[in-house]
């Protein structure tokens, strides 16, 4: 579909109308949900992966992902770019929350951040998804329920999860997962999504991590646990 180059390319998915007789080319056409996240290699190839080798489809692009330390200015350039040409968006926020957490500076830039775009938040155009620590829990949900304050992505994560992931990864040559993760040369091929979310352990990260956040929400304490609010790009409307 040929647009102006100074216009956002549109991806749409071609769904039938709801009418009995259709005629032949006629469609209704769904814009598909954008992702923006601080990471450059493990959440622009994942997503990426996932869009090509899953059901949930997203508009996955290079610009749209990089510079996790200070996605609190990035967010809103690329946010208010995609609105700007794309009235129907749909924009996913993904980030870690390990830098955030305990920072002062960082959390008055991220609340500063939300304050901007509260209508589209409150709308449901904008959905914010942090995870705490870091995506890297995420991954340990597909494979484990564990709620327990993981302040950091560090040597914890590395040692929970090196165990179920670093198997996907024949060809490490003793690298460590984390290391591994955020290195296009490992994360460009599809096989470590396609592993990742093989019988039905996406949707069993998916449930684990939205029961964990209602539940830490009506105990009024998730500050105290890990968690991850990705399940939401993942939670069907």
């Amino acid at each position: 579909r040929g647009l102006g180059e100074d216009v956002e390319q549109l991806y749409f998915e071609s769904i039938p109308t709801p009418s009995t007789e259709l005629d032949e080319g006629t469609r209704d056409m769904k814009l598909y949900p954008f992702v923006i996240s601080g990471g450059r290699n493990t959440e622009h190839y994942y997503f990426k992966h996932i869009s090509e080798r899953t059901e949930y489809k997203f508009i996955i692009k290079p610009e749209y992902f990089g510079d996790e330390s200070n996605y609190t200015n990035v967010f809103p350039k690329r946010i208010t770019k995609i609105l700007d040409r794309n009235n129907d968006a749909k924009i996913f926020c993904v980030f870690d929350w390990d830098t955030i957490r305990g920072n002062k500076k960082n959390l008055e830039k991220h609340e500063a951040f939300v304050n901007q775009f509260k209508t589209e938040i409150d709308s449901g155009t904008v959905v914010v998804c942090p995870s705490m620590p870091s995506i890297e829990y995420w991954f340990l949900m597909h494979f484990e329920n564990r709620t327990q304050l993981i302040k950091t992505c560090g040597k914890t994560m590395q040692k929970l999860l090196e165990p179920y992931m670093l198997p996907y990864f024949p060809n490490s040559n003793g690298k460590r997962l984390l290391n591994i993760l955020k290195s296009e040369e490992f994360v460009k091929a599809p096989d470590w999504v396609v592993k990742l979310c093989e019988n039905d352990k996406l949707d069993d990260a998916i449930k684990r991590a939205e029961k964990n956040i209602t539940d830490a929400d009506a105990n009024g304490d998730l500050k105290q646990h890990s968690y991850s609010y990705l399940y939401k790009v993942f939670k069907k409307d």
